[in-house]
């Protein structure tokens, strides 16, 4: 199964990722007070989603589909079903972003 890596000892980055045949720009940050990731889309380095908030098992951009995000299912998920959250500890540990074509 495919999934997006996370380097955590980097965040805040940006990295460039070939997603539904278009090149997109995933900016990752952290927030320590809330222990959660957000996830910014641009295409072309234009900016489609601002901090959109990681959340266990909760598709990213699941609604905003309209907007030119890529027709694909990015989904924190742990395959061994011990994790409940997507949170710092067990980021790209024991829950990975993967990525399903729909």
């Amino acid at each position: 199964m495919k999934f997006i890596n996370i380097d955590k000892n980097q965040i805040p980055y940006e990295f460039e990722i070939v997603l539904d045949n278009s090149t997109f720009q995933f900016e990752l940050n952290y927030n320590s007070v809330g222990d959660f990731f957000t996830v910014s889309l641009k295409k072309d380095h234009v900016k489609i989603i601002d901090n959109y908030k990681v959340v266990y098992n909760v598709e990213l951009f699941e609604n905003l589909k309209h907007l030119g995000v890529p027709k694909v299912v990015i989904k924190p998920f742990d395959t061994t079903g011990t994790a409940n959250k997507a949170d710092y500890e067990n980021m790209n540990e024991d829950v990975f972003l993967y990525v399903l074509d729909t």
